[in-house]
């Protein structure tokens, strides 16, 4: 109803409605009928369907179709025996955003089309009875073609089906009846905008805490769609700027929509956007009560509490070797999040720790018992977070397995052994368990009888921290442990459902500390990079970029932070646990509304911003591919301004104001902050917005230096050839230029940037700082579309662009065999293989030029594949997409060359 009149909204993407899965079930008019509908269509299209029970394929087209063809309205009608549809089309187009009042009669021979009460159309048809093909479903907002749907994006207020034909005149009265309830068209309507927010948190599995800003202290509420105001416990009704309400209530597997008012003042708006809350997006594992009858005074409660407060690990995998009565496994799955594994060699006690636990209620999801015989573990590498022992605690000796397979399940990067026992035991045994494997230096702690040691950083593990896989933007992570086979570590969520559409060139997913990083459509999530588990997810709608072709990224990890940029503010989020840390401003304290945050990089114990004008960002919700050569597509964001801000005190350490900074060439290496800048007086008339190429000239190559953010040299270059995008990309004290021309040839300029006090060794012309040292010109090699806007790799000394290899410092082709890949994706690289779609997911080994392809799983049209902390990652990124694959998941793999068979 909001605004009125109530209608149904269409967006173009969501599913059709269906009225009747099967015609013959929906007592549909045979002869003589009337259809009657108030409609408005937002976008055109060739060909649309408002309301459609037809079948059109073959030589014998059954049924009708009220639709419409380019910008006019049309009735298409097919009676039994009928070789062809008869279509009637509206004499005048109709107006994109205008509601209008449609009619369709077919009376005898006689067909016509009413718009706004008037005749518009007539068509003579033969009489025969109307056939309906039961597998043409009677459904609104669709057109059924072989090359997929075409959904319709407007709104539709009312439809009617009469089982008779009306006459002009009743048509026209029933339309001047309702046509002053349609307010007119005009401009997209302006929703209010929010200072802070909005952001849905997870309560518990059936409610969430929704919290937002405005920029005064006004009153706000808070509609939820489809569930009753009761179920929404606002913090406050009265004027402030920090809002919050918890929604409770809410049902599994569904998709709910929000909206926040403010009181109507002079003509502000006073509404916000309309806003999506999936729960079919709670992963987290179902909760259990911290206790059981007589559990306090349990020591296996008592013991689980302790192991959870010393390792801190409360996620994940817990391995419980070696078991008694499970207790144990029962009391750590209760005070924690952890999915808990029993394992013992003897069947009779896992089958009576079995009924116990399923007697108390906790068997099945968070706790499970396996039988396993001593010797190997039936569990793949890295998996395990958190490894104890009942047996041991009973015992005081050793838990059953070898401690190498206790290493070799224990995840990277934190997992921790937790093993001991208060009572008497046995240091010989445990020395023996231990040595001959990495256990060997595990030390008791100040408690005697117990070891815990925590497993470090894989030797030769990567990360993938920014959009191309660190600042310098070479699309590496040089990990040195992904290469030759691999195989499945784990798979599973997020699926396509949240994901956006493939096509948008979306931000690629990051990976730092053993932890994965994925920014849905507006909801973030993240995931234990070595298990899959998922950590936490937070719906943040405001919070969205597309188009990386011609901006950055807009997230950056260091440590255990993810930085993410939310309109003015950059936010700070654990990466642990998703929590909202600490906020940056891109400028003052906030409070300014016309400037957002632009490029975001994580580098040298600094965070490094750049400050755009509101709504440069492009955002992607309908579905764009940026491949054309349009304004529209091709326009670079841009920014005003770069600064570098203190991480934990939030001081601004420097900020740098020159030309018209292209977002897409930010790089940080060496020291160094490297640029493209634009000094045209009509660039600089438009900075910090979209800028189209055509007004970038007068373009330097600048460096700054990334401590002070004072300007080290520049060097001004002609680079008007780069038309369709702009790429920078920096190692090993080069700077390397990018991007292609309206007839798709790639150019390509590399410069001399040595580091501050480190020239270019003997070869004193590669030590000038903005030398041009070569330059390569050639028609794109790959021809699928997308070729043309490749990025850019660099594996030690290889640049690689296009199908061609080129050394780095010479510009030697040193190949143009590079492996067959599509145009819609590229590269990403660890120090011994290259990664990147063709039709499916696809590898090149360096080494032995051999190039693997997982058959059936595919990413998506832009950066999916990242090796990072030993793994290839690879979260659902698909989505949207009508190619040929059959799996849509996220997926992590592992050398086998460094896996245990």
């Amino acid at each position: 109803t909001d605004p009125a009149p109530g209608h149904l909204e269409l967006s173009g993407t969501e599913p059709e409605l269906v009225i009747a899965a099967d015609p013959a079930k929906a007592t549909l008019p045979q002869g003589d009928f009337t259809v009657e509908w108030w409609v408005r269509v937002d976008e055109p299209a060739p060909a649309g369907a408002i309301v459609s029970v037809l079948s059109a394929d073959g030589d014998a087209p059954r049924g009708w179709q009220i639709g419409y063809r380019d910008r006019k309205f049309a009735f298409t009608l097919a009676p039994d025996g009928a070789r062809s549809v008869s279509e009637v089309q509206a004499t005048t187009p109709f107006e994109l955003r205008r509601w209008y009042h449609v009619a369709a009669t077919r009376a005898g021979s006689d067909q016509r089309l009413y718009v706004n009460g008037e005749l518009s159309g007539v068509a003579t048809v033969s009489a025969a009875p109307i056939a309906y093909d039961p597998g043409a479903a009677f459904e609104i907002g669709v057109l059924r073609r072989e090359s997929g749907p075409i959904r319709m994006r407007g709104a539709l207020c009312e439809f009617r089906l009469f089982q008779r034909a009306m006459d002009p005149g009743e048509i026209r009265s029933r339309a001047a009846a309702r046509l002053a309830e349609f307010p007119e068209p005009g401009p997209a309507p302006e929703f209010l905008r929010l200072a802070y927010g909005p952001f849905a948190d997870w309560r518990d599995r059936q409610s969430v805490v929704i919290t937002w800003e405005t920029e005064e202290a006004v009153p706000t509420h808070l509609e939820v769609e489809a569930h009753p105001a009761s179920a929404v416990t606002p913090s406050s009704s009265g004027p402030t700027r920090r809002h919050e309400a918890v929604v409770t209530g809410l049902d599994r597997d569904r998709e709910y929509h929000y909206r926040i008012r403010v009181p109507e003042v002079s003509g502000k708006p006073s509404r916000s956007r309309r806003y999506a809350l999936d729960t079919s997006f709670h992963y987290a594992l179902p909760s259990l009560a911290a206790t059981s009858p007589g559990s306090e005074s349990d020591p296996a409660f008592r013991t689980a509490a302790r192991i959870l407060k010393d390792t801190g690990i409360t996620d994940g995998y817990c391995l419980v070797l070696g078991a008694t009565e499970g207790r144990l496994a029962e009391a750590l799955a209760r005070q924690s999040r952890l999915q808990v594994v029993v394992v013992d060699p003897r069947q009779e006690r896992i089958e009576a720790i079995r009924r116990r636990l399923a007697s108390a209620g906790v068997y099945g999801v968070r706790v499970t018992a396996q039988h396993v015989p001593e010797g190997a573990l039936p569990f793949g590498d890295l998996m395990a977070n958190l490894i104890v022992s009942e047996s041991a605690l009973e015992t005081g000796t050793p838990p059953p397995f070898p401690s190498t397979e206790v290493h070799r399940v224990l995840r990277p990067e934190g997992g921790v052994v937790f093993l001991g026992s208060d009572t008497a035991s046995d240091p010989g045994k445990w020395t023996a368990w231990r040595s001959g494997g990495p256990l060997a230096d595990a030390t008791t702690g100040p408690d005697s009888g117990w070891m815990q040691w925590r497993r470090g950083r894989l030797e030769g593990a990567g990360e993938w921290s920014h959009q191309y896989g660190s600042p310098d933007n070479t699309s590496t992570s040089l990990d040195e442990r992904v290469s030759g086979n691999l195989q499945v570590a784990w798979w599973g969520d997020p699926g396509p459902r949240p994901m956006p559409d493939r096509g948008n060139r979306n931000p690629a997913p990051l990976s730092v500390g053993g932890r994965l990083f994925i920014q849905g459509n507006r909801i973030l999530f993240g995931l234990d990079a070595y298990n899959g588990t998922i950590l936490w997810t937070l719906f943040a709608p405001e919070v969205r970029r597309a188009n990386v072709t011609r901006d950055c990224s807009n997230m950056a990890a260091a440590g255990d932070r993810l930085y993410v940029v939310h309109g003015r503010w950059c936010l700070a989020l654990d990466g642990a646990t998703g929590e909202r840390r600490r906020r940056f401003a891109a400028e003052g304290d906030g409070t300014t509304a016309g400037f957002d945050w632009g490029y975001v990089a994580a580098v040298g114990g600094q965070l490094i911003g750049s400050r755009q004008k509101r709504d440069a960002a492009y955002l992607g919700d309908d579905g764009e591919w940026y491949e054309d050569f349009d304004t529209q597509q091709t326009s670079r964001v841009t920014s005003d301004r770069i600064f570098a801000v203190d991480p934990e005190s939030g001081a601004r350490r420097w900020t740098y104001e020159g030309g018209v900074v292209l977002n897409s060439t930010l790089t940080i290496a060496d020291g160094m902050i490297l640029f493209l800048e634009s000094r045209s007086p009509e660039a600089r008339a438009a900075a910090g917005s979209r800028v189209p190429h055509e007004h970038l000239t007068d373009q330097h190559l600048v460096a700054l230096d990334l401590a002070t953010g004072r300007p080290l040299w520049e060097k001004s270059h002609d680079f008007s050839s780069c038309q369709y995008m702009t790429y920078l990309v920096y190692s090993q004290g080069t700077a390397v230029v990018t991007g292609t021309d309206k007839d798709k040839h790639f150019h390509t300029f590399a410069f001399a940037a040595p580091a501050p006090g480190r020239p270019g060794g003997d070869d004193l012309e590669k030590a000038i700082p903005g030398r041009l040292l070569w330059s390569d010109s050639h028609k794109e090699d790959k021809g699928h579309h997308s070729g043309h806007l490749q990025h850019p790799l660099v594996v030690d000394q290889v640049f690689y662009s296009d199908q061609r290899a080129f050394d780095l410092r010479s510009g030697k082709l040193l190949r143009t065999d590079l492996p067959e890949r599509r145009g819609c994706g590229v590269m990403s690289a660890s120090r011994h293989a290259v990664f990147f779609r063709h039709h499916f997911q696809g590898m090149w080994d360096l080494a032995s030029n051999q190039r693997t392809q997982f058959q059936g799983i595919r990413t998506g049209c832009w950066l999916g594949l990242i090796p990072a902390g030993g793994l290839l990652l690879a979260p659902e990124s698909s989505a949207g997409c009508s190619c040929t694959h059959a799996i849509q998941t996220s997926i992590a793999y592992l050398p086998k060359s460094k896996a245990t068979p």
